[in-house]
């Protein structure tokens, strides 16, 4: 019976999983995980998103078994790992999905093509929906999207037939992994857990889902983001799912079943940039705002941290990430908040807050992390937009975003007994600080910053010669301040696999192509500043353009 090994990496589950299906249908399976090293001590891998992997790996050993298969669990560097495992078990080769979130893994697998062919053994890559190797403009990309997400789910196969003779490691705890629990509550994993979380959604949530979304105290988020992240989901399930689901003639559920959709998608549109330009990791979209100084001062950026800065929606964001994980309680609205805080006022580098939320969130997903937090800080903004959103972190805020005040008491204690109306302004308190920053004065200075950093581009026809390139040292940010496993980073010459763009080998039409990724493709008008009726705890017409699900 031929053998295939099937490397399950970030798409934990067995339906529409096409490289497990054609395995299966030709013969026996060895569906296998790696603990990687190199993941796991990456200094943006944080204990709860671990403790999560490993119960959605419990969740899928236990869908395996009820094909008859099982999951085999190994550790070490896949490079070495995976030929021993195919020669051990006499495999005819590997089948795995590409994965374009982090460059690390596009080095190892870059690395394994090699190690593969220099031993005589085979790999055969699946691309998975919605991710393509073509360079196309993005309206074209948004109707490959659609068609791929309206194509057939692939089958669950109809059993998984694993050899008796292939051993597996045993389950690890988290500290076996060499993380401890940071006492957050970590939610179910799996898929079953996930399609529940979509039923819940599309009974409970779905008349409400559009319109309260920028309101942190509504909790009307799916929760599906952290199953998504590690694919115990399919993107085309979601959809599809959604899709068939009755709106009973209602506008409000019609309207919010087509935003979920729409958040999935621009999900999947953010790992497509990636696989485009995986120095967006690392580096700002246009190589002006990296050769620029920024501000960085250790005290504020604990007190950012620790949600100490003296203003009390900007502090429970702070405490929520921390407490929560974010997943479902920190909504697009209060993470924006958090986020334009550290880079537009305090002046610091947006790595250090994408650093600090990897660290922290359960969902973290690096190219919609990353991208976001570069999109507040003004740094990777679409090319015809000159303003930047800045968030007044004052009564402006609590007015538009917390109008009861409901979070901020939850997760700001100290400032729980003052009236809403004090709550973005709060008088001096003992055991709370003083605001660490004046936001006009602040704002004026990142203003006149980003007004001189895009001078050199904005509205640029061609923006190819503006863009950062690939660094020679792929060295993660936040090593150097977390103990990390970073000996890749000495690998000579390395490829990537899937490879990036060519920046510098691009002709105009694909300089055009690459350019459409980076617009607006809806007219966006700058923000208006209106204080908001505190009696209206949910405005209708806010028009939701961030990614939550």
């Amino acid at each position: 019976m031929k053998r295939t090994l099937v490397w399950f990496r970030r798409d934990l589950r067995i339906a529409d999983h096409e490289p497990l299906y054609r395995a299966a249908k030709r013969g026996a399976v060895i569906p296998v995980f790696v603990f990687d090293q190199a993941l796991l001590h990456h200094p943006e891998t944080g204990a709860a998103r671990v403790a999560f992997l490993l119960g959605c790996l419990e969740s899928l050993d236990g869908d395996l078994r009820s094909l008859g298969g099982r999951l085999i669990l190994r550790s070490g560097d896949p490079v070495q790992v995976l030929p021993e495992l195919v020669r051990e078990t006499q495999a005819e080769g590997i089948y795995a999905y590409t994965d374009c979130e982090r460059i690390y893994g596009r080095v190892r697998d870059a690395r394994l093509n090699h190690a593969l062919a220099e031993q005589g053994l085979k790999i055969r890559w699946f691309e998975p929906p919605a991710s393509v190797s073509e360079l196309m403009p993005y309206p074209r990309y948004r109707q490959l999207w659609h068609r791929h997400m309206n194509a057939p789910v692939v089958p669950t196969p109809q059993q998984v037939i694993v050899p008796d003779v292939v051993e597996s490691e045993a389950h690890p705890q988290l500290e076996a992994l060499g993380h401890r629990p940071d006492n957050k509550t970590i939610p179910r994993g799996g898929t079953a857990e996930a399609r529940q979380l979509l039923q819940d959604f599309l009974s409970e949530k779905s008349d409400r889902y559009y319109w309260q979304l920028s309101y942190p105290s509504a909790e009307a988020t799916t929760g599906l983001s952290p199953h998504i992240k590690f694919g115990a989901i399919s993107v085309r399930e979601c959809v599809q799912t959604v899709q068939r689901a009755q709106d009973g003639g209602d506008l409000r559920v019609r309207r919010s079943q087509r935003q979920l959709i729409s958040r999935l998608r621009w999900g999947s549109g953010f790992a497509q940039r990636f696989r485009y330009l995986p120095q967006l990791e690392l580096r700002s979209l246009y190589s002006s705002f990296d050769e620029a100084d920024w501000n960085f001062d250790e005290t504020l950026y604990e007190a950012w941290q620790a949600g100490m800065t003296g203003f009390p929606i900007v502090d429970a964001a702070a405490r929520c990430l921390q407490s929560t994980g974010g997943y479902l309680a920190l909504n697009f609205r209060s993470r924006a908040i958090y986020a334009s805080f550290l880079s537009n006022l305090l002046g610091m580098d947006w790595r250090f807050g994408a650093l600090h939320f990897m660290r922290h969130l359960i969902d973290g997903d690096c190219p919609i992390d990353h991208y976001q937090w570069a999109m507040q800080a003004g740094v990777t903004h679409c090319i015809d937009k000159t303003w930047t959103r800045i968030y007044n972190p004052g009564q402006v805020a609590v007015d538009r975003c917390d109008p009861e005040g409901d979070f901020i008491r939850k997760w700001v204690p100290e400032v729980a007994h003052l009236p809403s109306a004090l709550l973005g302004c709060p008088p001096p308190l003992k055991g709370y600080p003083a605001p660490i920053l004046d936001y006009r004065q602040a704002r004026q200075r990142r203003v006149e910053q980003l007004e001189a950093q895009r001078g050199s581009f904005l509205q640029a026809g061609n923006i190819v010669p503006y863009l950062a390139r690939m660094p020679v040292d792929l060295t993660p940010f936040g090593c150097d301040r977390i103990p990390s496993q970073i000996a890749w980073t000495q690998t000579p010459n390395a490829d990537l696999f899937p490879a990036a763009l060519d920046l510098d080998a691009l002709d105009e039409k694909q300089a055009q192509a690459l350019r459409t990724w980076f617009v607006a493709h809806v007219n966006i008008a700058p923000p208006k500043i209106q204080r908001r009726s505190r009696k209206r705890k949910f405005d209708p017409n806010v028009q939701q353009l961030s990614l939550q699900f």
